[in-house]
């Protein structure tokens, strides 16, 4: 029968291997599969370009400037194939088939960076100390919570081998009177003591809105014979850095502008009252921060303002990370605020932004900036520059001018004035623990961990957390100073340095003393090889058949298939560039000589 249609007598199955159709899906993986190749290739020989010396850099290379080759690779791709085979040949067969790839690569090429692994310090006493790859770092600090700042900062790169150290404390809050209880310097607080400086003392807060209207002026008086006359700039912000210069410029007054871009992507926005700025993966308060954030406390104390406290980190490491940092930032000023006696009703929220605001402005990713690394008193609802205006040898008279303090008032001028009138140590001592055991107070001048002059509030907070903390054994008490303020916590309370790490070396981790590692560091993961020729791809096919019957003389074949890919473009690896920065500073081998005819 020379009309007979071969297909006629083909079984299912032969049809089905007649069509190829998994080696046609196959086909199209390993086609994606060759373009990844030709991407990695085509970012290999990017490398050059990066690593060549350019005069207008300054002679330096685009690597040495902190850029890198992309390396673009597909994340995921889907290829779905169906097919109908219809027969109708008297009895009429029907077949439903069913394709689908499912395609996984692996960054071909260099491979980005480990997950991160994470190892942690718990510190119950000292003396103390942590051992990483053979090199001992001790924990040193007049009390724990200092000993493990100190012990954290040294495991912490560049001198250490972990991208992010930091202190987490969990308080107890200990019991503790203050003699006699009418005592008014030191204030009592909820967790503990805050020392003020003894002498007469004033701040205000000036808000600045626009500049006068060219070529007029404006006129703030601070005091009798304290005036400064500041005339128009071509913006606020310039305007207001006027107002900063020539009240300094006054004498008697300081004055600071807590907003200024200068140096930075700054500003966010203004409204903002204190700021303190951190080390890199540090939630620890420094000196400066300290300092700043006594005189906002003060200033907010009883006035009745709200406040929002929000945290912010520069654009290393991962945005989860970077959003529990900015938290812990923010907690530690917000903490430092109520331990200086503003109520915690006045702190509206304590929230964190990441790395996000920075992101949003077009900062490039990984960049370690100081300025970037924050946390800010913003005064609620507001979105002005603030200038806060201290007394330096000179007090703020009742009302200085232009007087904004009153609810509705607009314009520049002073928003908030406080004034402090002269109050000396008059506690003589503090009892704490069950045992109400008395712990003097005294002023007396501190040189080995201040220095710290004598009748200072630093001196007092000092002088009264060693003695607190020399006699915890009996008492169960433990102080913790940071700048004036000292805070009482329950003596069995630990201290833990959390640690976590980017790199996939191995780290030996140990610790000695009053330290003991309550985390281990998690094993290394094996890693794909950094390979541009050989992208690691997995392929997955699956095959559904349907076959029916019916009574029917007629034949068609007919199809559909889709593709879809995802690529991205991920960072060369820190091993990868450190290599080719390597390669790159190594000194130019001697020329061969030339050879003597």
């Amino acid at each position: 029968m020379a009309d007979e249609n071969p297909i006629e007598k083909m079984t299912p199955g032969q049809i089905l291997a007649d069509a190829s159709v998994a080696e046609f899906i196959k086909a199209m993986g390993l086609s994606i599969a060759e373009a990844q190749k030709a991407l990695d290739i085509n970012s290999l020989a990017q490398v050059g370009a990066y690593a060549e010396k350019r005069p207008g850099l300054g002679d330096k290379s685009l690597l040495q400037l902190g850029l890198s080759p992309p390396f673009y690779h597909y994340q995921h791709a889907d290829l779905t194939v169906s097919m109908q085979l219809t027969m109708k040949v008297g009895e009429a067969s029907a077949f439903g088939i069913g394709g689908k790839l499912d395609l996984g690569f692996g960054s071909g090429g260099p491979q980005a960076p480990a997950n991160a692994r994470e190892a942690q310090i718990t510190l119950k006493s000292l003396p103390a100390s942590a051992t990483v790859d053979g090199k001992k770092s001790d924990a040193t600090g007049a009390d724990l919570e200092a000993a493990a700042e100190t012990l954290a900062k040294a495991l912490r790169t560049p001198d250490g081998k972990f991208e992010r150290a930091y202190v987490d404390a969990q308080h107890t809050k200990a019991p503790f009177k203050l003699d006699p209880d009418t005592a008014k310097n030191p204030i009592k607080t909820d967790t503990g003591v805050a020392f003020y400086a003894a002498g007469e003392a004033s701040v205000g807060v000036i808000r600045i809105v626009a500049t006068p209207t060219a070529n007029t002026s404006e006129d703030f008086t601070l005091a009798t014979g304290k005036v400064v006359t500041v005339k128009s700039q071509s913006n606020e912000l310039l305007y207001a850095r006027a107002v900063v210069n020539q009240i300094n410029a006054l004498g008697g007054f300081k004055a600071k502008l807590l907003r200024d871009p200068v140096g930075s992507t700054l500003p966010i926005g203004g409204g903002t009252l204190g700021l303190a700025l951190f080390d890199t993966g540090s939630a620890a308060l420094k000196p400066a921060a300290i300092e700043e954030l006594a005189l906002v406390a003060r200033t907010l104390k009883d006035s009745g303002s709200n406040v929002d406290v929000v945290g912010f980190t520069d654009t290393m490491f991962t945005d989860a990370s970077n959003l529990d940092l900015g938290k812990r930032r923010a907690q530690a000023v917000a903490k430092y605020l109520t331990d200086n006696g503003v109520p915690a009703g006045q702190i509206r929220k304590v929230e964190t932004r990441g790395e996000a605001s920075w992101k949003a402005k077009g900062a490039t990713d990984e960049v370690a900036n100081q300025q970037f690394r924050r946390a800010e008193v913003l005064l609620a609802d507001s979105n002005d520059l603030l200038i806060v205006v201290d007394s330096a040898a000179t007090q703020l008279q009742a009302t200085p001018t232009p007087d904004k303090t009153g609810n509705g008032a607009t314009g520049n001028g002073f928003i908030i004035v406080r004034h402090f009138a002269a109050q000396a140590v008059d506690a003589t001592a503090v009892k704490v623990g069950a045992s109400d055991t008395s712990v003097a107070i005294s002023g007396t001048a501190v040189a080995t961990g201040g220095p710290f002059a004598v009748d200072t509030p630093e001196a007092f907070a000092f002088n009264l957390a060693r003695d607190v903390n020399a006699g915890s054994a009996t008492h169960g008490v433990r102080a913790v100073r940071q700048g004036g303020v000292v805070t009482f916590v329950d003596a069995k309370d630990v201290v833990v340095v959390n640690l976590v790490t980017l790199s996939a070396n191995d780290i030996a981790l140990s610790a000695d003393g009053g330290a003991s590692v309550t985390k281990a560091l998690a094993k290394i993961a094996a890693g794909p090889t950094a390979s541009a020729d050989k992208p690691k791809i997995s392929v997955a096919v699956g095959l559904a058949v349907d076959y029916r019957t019916s009574r029917q003389f007629e034949q068609s074949v007919n199809g559909n298939s889709s593709i879809s890919a995802r690529i991205v473009a991920v960072p060369a690896p820190v091993e990868f560039l450190d290599e080719i920065k390597t390669f790159v500073a190594a000194p130019a081998a001697s020329p061969a000589p030339t050879p003597t005819p």
